[in-house]
């Protein structure tokens, strides 16, 4: 009896260190993409910026959504290492795939001489137990960026 309550006792420990370990470990992943995604728009502002800004200046909304939308994925997927499916970027970690589905467009505006531009984008992330994958947790998340033209 004693044997079983120690095992018991033993396996509960097991469990929640796994579920601190997982939860960590997707929040690393998240953190990490964020980061990543907000380098790689503040280098897309960067190299573009004066460009930008003529073109929504001028009302050019419309060349803007996806001329450059297409340009940031594809920054995106060259600066992350990511392979392209659609409008998903995606890489592989283990056996799973982490998505990145960039569904809507650059979005920006101009105040004052400030180029604001950003991105929505949904991060899916697999979550498997015992080598099965349970559900997909699909986060949504938002990089943005600043430009101060002078």
């Amino acid at each position: 009896m004693v044997h079983a309550k120690t095992a018991a006792i033993i396996i509960v420990i097991a469990m929640l260190f796994s579920l601190v370990l997982t939860y960590s470990t997707i929040m690393s992943t998240v953190g990490r993409t964020r980061d990543d995604t907000q380098r790689a728009l503040d280098s897309f502002i960067t190299q573009n910026a004066v460009e930008i800004y003529s073109s929504v200046k001028n009302g050019s909304h419309a060349t803007f959504s996806n001329e450059y939308s297409d340009r940031f994925r594809t920054l995106v997927q060259n600066e992350l290492g990511l392979e392209r499916t659609g409008n998903a970027l995606y890489y592989e970690s283990g056996n799973k795939e982490v998505i990145f589905n960039y569904n809507s467009q650059l979005t920006s505006s101009v105040r004052d001489d400030v180029l604001e531009i950003g991105t929505d984008f949904e991060l899916v992330i697999p979550v498997s137990f015992a080598g099965n994958t349970l559900f997909d947790m699909r986060l949504p998340m938002r990089v943005q960026s600043l430009f101060v033209l002078k």
